[in-house]
C-alpha cells in the first residue's frame, strides 16, 4: 500500500480538481452549456442587422444579439420563401399576424445585449426588427437554417 503525506493529498485532490474543472470547460467550446446548441451573433445597428454568419443547423440556437444603435431594436426570427424586403407590413411593421414568428428577442435599449436559445427548425428565415418604421429602413437579412 502506497502511503501519501497529508499534505500531498492535499495538494493531489487540488490538482485534481483543476483538472476536472479544465475539462468541464472544454466539454463546452464556445461557453454553451449543451454540444448541441449552435451559437449566433448578431449585431443590431441602425439601420441594418448584421449576422456572424449566414446558415446555422436545425435545432436549438443560442442567439446573442448587441445593440450597437441609438435606439431599442428587437430581433424576430420569420420562417419564410418570401423576398427579405416583401414581407407583408401593416402600420409600419412587419404584420406578424400573416408570418411565421419562430422566436424573438424582445425590444431592448441602445448599447446593451440580450440572448435567448431558439429552436430553429430548417428552412429559410428573415431575422428582422421589428420596431415602427425598422424593418422598411433596412433592419433585415436572411438566414439558412439546415
Amino acid at each position: 500500500m502506497l502511503r501519501v503525506p497529508s499534505g500531498a493529498r492535499s495538494a493531489m485532490a487540488a490538482a485534481l480538481l483543476v483538472a476536472g474543472i479544465a475539462a468541464g470547460l472544454g466539454a463546452g467550446c464556445g461557453g454553451d452549456d449543451d454540444d448541441s446548441t449552435t451559437q449566433l451573433n448578431a449585431e443590431l445597428v441602425d439601420w441594418g442587422v448584421k449576422l456572424d454568419r449566414t446558415s446555422v443547423p436545425a435545432g436549438d440556437v443560442r442567439v446573442k444579439a448587441k445593440n450597437t444603435g441609438s435606439t431599442e431594436h428587437e430581433l424576430v426570427f420569420v420562417r419564410t420563401d418570401l423576398p427579405e424586403d416583401k414581407l407583408p407590413v401593416k402600420d409600419n411593421k412587419v404584420d406578424e399576424e400573416q408570418v411565421e414568428v419562430v422566436g424573438e428577442i424582445e425590444k431592448f435599449p441602445a448599447g446593451k445585449s440580450e440572448s435567448a436559445t431558439l429552436t430553429l427548425p430548417a428552412g429559410r428565415y428573415v431575422v428582422i426588427c421589428n420596431v415602427a418604421t425598422h424593418y422598411g429602413l433596412g433592419m433585415h437579412t436572411v438566414l439558412q437554417v439546415q
